[in-house]
Parts: structure tokens; sequence; C-alpha cells
């Protein structure tokens, strides 16, 4: 009797244990915005896509966008204009100037100055859209839009 009693409590202690052990996590995972996480330096926060503005270490700044797949989470190269394709660019253009496209990723410099990046349509018809001043990127501002078919 005293041994059952015995067996029963460890058999309870080390299951116990298991279950502790196993439960600790094994690595940190971050669950939030890219725009806010610690280990992600992207500009935008919503979208299949990260935006970087990244200066070198001569000071200059590009622009890098990045797609990524949804089913993956795998991301590829959408465009890259470098600092000396941005400085080519006039300040203020007359009119809203594309600077670079690829697939659903259009990159323009606007009136205001300003650049936006479009990126869409995904699968929902949505269009995402940042708009920001400057590089390396200030004052980001994320929209989107449904974008209605053709007929």
């Amino acid at each position: 009797m005293l041994f059952r009693k015995l067996f029963s409590a460890a058999a309870a202690l080390v299951t116990g244990l298991t279950l502790a052990l196993t439960a600790l996590p094994q690595q940190v995972t971050y669950a939030c915005l890219p725009c806010a996480c610690p280990t992600n330096t992207s500009i935008n926060c919503y979208g299949d896509y990260a935006l970087y503005t990244k200066v070198q270490r001569n000071g200059t700044c590009n622009i890098e966008v990045l797609g990524i797949n949804p089913k993956t989470g795998k991301p590829r190269q959408a465009l890259y204009v470098t600092a000396a394709t941005l400085a080519k660019l006039p300040e203020l253009p007359e009119t809203n100037t594309l600077i670079k496209s690829y697939y659903e990723f259009s990159l323009y410099k606007l009136t205001t100055g300003e650049y936006q990046l479009n990126v869409g349509p995904d699968f929902e018809n949505k269009v995402h859209v940042i708009i920001w001043t400057g590089c390396p990127a200030e004052n980001p501002y994320e929209s989107s839009f449904v974008q209605t078919p053709q007929q």
C-alpha cells in the first residue's frame, strides 16, 4: 500500500515537471505589427510587404520594398531604389512621378515632395498605400482601398 502511494506521488511529480518544462518557451516570438516589432525596422504596419529606408555608411539613403508571400511568409525583393536615383528627382516634381514599379508595387514621388508606395491589388482587390516624407522615412501615413474591377 505504501509502495503504491509513493509510486503514484512520484508519477504525478514526474508528469507535472514534464508538463511544466515543455510549456516553457524555447525561443522568443513576437506577435506585433511589423512597424512595432523590436526585431523589424519596416516602416509599414499593414499589407503583405515590408518597406525600408536604409541609411548607408556614407550617409546616403536607399528605399527597399520586399513582397511577403502571404502563404509562406517568405520575402522577395520587389523594389530597390538607390540614393543616386533619388537624388536625380526634383524636390517638388510638377506632377506625381513614377520612380519604379514591379508587378503590384509602384513607388512615386509626389508633388508635395513626399514618397508614396502603392501595393496591390491583392486577392481581395485591396490596395495598400503608404505615404512618407524623406529618406530615412518620417511621418508615415497608411491607408487602403478596395479597387473596383474594370468592366
